[in-house]
């Protein structure tokens, strides 16, 4: 055989094997190719939550900080100041002038605004709106807190009755639920209990609690009354 035939035949048969090793480097690219695109995902995935972590500016983390509250104007209104003293008269000027609401809004700002609030709310023509709030704000106080509170309610409830619908009926029978439990309760000193007894007997008499339901253990006994006791009629 010639050099040709077999020079042919060997170009031949390189260019036969060359086909299964161009298609098994063709088949490891294919298995290859999806993890090397893979890898820089999963990189990228792994970076995130360390992205995240890292604290905010100081800007944007700082807290929005409240507007502080303005100053009350009633802290330098001389109606208020001179209602806060022990003239009745000037607690009725400034009752006129407030009403219940208005003075129900000074409660808010404490001090001798309050004080004020609750010596003119009597005096106001609408004070019976108040007797809601007024025993609410009592069932909540401390016994160290309740004696202005209830001075008002008992000024409030021992006013003659009004030829007029209730501005409030609702309110003046949960004022009177409060009433009746404060005049029971042992943690109240026993001054501060009669008084709401005397608020809560005013209102009764108003027929807006069962009078039965008010504590008498204040009352005084009946002089010579003997052994079986008894009480003298209730104020």
């Amino acid at each position: 055989m010639s050099r040709e035939v077999r020079g042919g035949g060997v170009r031949r048969a390189r260019r036969g094997a060359s086909v299964p090793a161009r298609l098994a480097r063709l088949l490891r690219l294919v298995l290859i190719a999806p993890l090397v695109l893979a890898a820089p995902l999963a990189c990228r995935r792994e970076r995130a939550p360390g992205a995240s972590a890292v604290p905010p500016s100081s800007s944007a983390a700082a807290p929005v900080s409240a507007a502080p509250r303005p100053p009350s104007p009633r802290l330098t209104d001389p109606r208020w100041r001179r209602a806060a003293g022990d003239d009745p008269l000037e607690q009725a000027r400034l009752a006129e002038a407030e009403g219940a609401s208005g003075l129900l809004a000074g409660l808010e700002d404490g001090g001798d605004i309050a004080v004020a609030a609750l010596r003119a709310l009597p005096y106001a023509d609408d004070a019976d709106l108040a007797l809601g709030p007024l025993a609410a704000r009592a069932r909540a106080a401390p016994p160290s807190s309740l004696p202005p509170l209830l001075d008002a309610l008992l000024g409030i409830a021992g006013r003659p009755p009004r030829q007029r619908e209730p501005l409030d009926p609702d309110g003046a029978r949960a004022a009177a639920a409060v009433l009746v439990e404060l005049s029971g309760r042992r943690d109240v000193p026993a001054e501060q209990r009669a008084v709401a007894i005397s608020a809560a007997r005013a209102l009764a008499d108003k027929g807006l609690v069962d009078p039965h339901m008010i504590p008498g253990d204040l009352d005084p006994e009946i002089p010579g009354a003997g052994a079986g006791g008894g009480q003298a009629p209730r104020p």
